[in-house]
């Protein structure tokens, strides 16, 4: 019983999350059957001799009738290939989009994590303030032209390409770095965030480059 509780419970969640992402594809195929309902009830009722006279037409005039119901067909194909075209093109638009503001996400956590770890490994006591402030200014110039040099990629060649395929981005929009010890920073690096919004849009980020 409970195992059959659980299978509808995560069937009904699964037919919940489709029809949230595609109810504006339901929405038109049900307003696409109740114009054709509509179309169709309408004729029965103000021409009762509809049928009787399209198949008449089809025995005396079968090539013009094929043909007007094949350019409605090819009409109606081409128009849901427009629609869906575009769909595809805005899903598209919005996958870049996420994949370039991830990587933002991820250079500027990068940059704050390398920041900090400066701060504890060159202004720490027991050293002269003179060799602090020297290594401290060194480690921070290295952080600084990492994030640059990261950042540079997004507006440079195979970052603002539009022909760019999203796993070509997100190859070249890859989220690891090097650290200054030897390890690397992963994707794990991104748990550090406390909101879902990006940290930074590439317009600010730009706009920070320039100066």
């Amino acid at each position: 019983m409970i195992i059959s509780v659980r299978f509808l419970t995560v069937q009904i969640y699964r037919l919940h999350r489709f029809m949230a992402e595609n109810y504006h594809k339901i929405l038109f195929l049900n307003l696409t059957l109740a114009a054709i309902t509509g179309t169709i009830h309408w004729l029965l009722l103000n021409h009762p001799t509809f049928l009787d006279q399209l198949r008449e037409n089809l025995r005396n005039y079968p090539l013009g009738v094929i043909f007007g119901v094949t350019t409605v067909a090819l009409i109606s194909c081409l128009l849901l290939y427009a629609l869906h075209r575009e769909s595809t093109q805005k899903t598209l638009i919005r996958s870049r989009s996420a994949i370039r503001l991830k990587y933002i996400d991820f250079i500027l956590l990068c940059l704050s994590t390398g920041l900090r770890e400066a701060t504890e490994r060159h202004l720490r006591p027991g050293t002269s303030r003179v060799d602090q402030l020297d290594s401290f200014h060194v480690a921070v110039e290295t952080c600084l032209d990492r994030f640059r040099e990261d950042a540079r990629r997004l507006f440079h060649g195979l970052g603002c390409s539009r022909y760019a395929t999203l796993q070509q981005l997100e190859e070249h929009f890859r989220i690891d770095q090097r650290r200054p010890d030897g390890g690397w920073i992963g994707e794990e690096i991104l748990k550090l965030k406390r909101s879902s919004k990006s940290l930074l849009s590439e317009k600010a980020l730009k706009t920070l480059l320039t100066k």
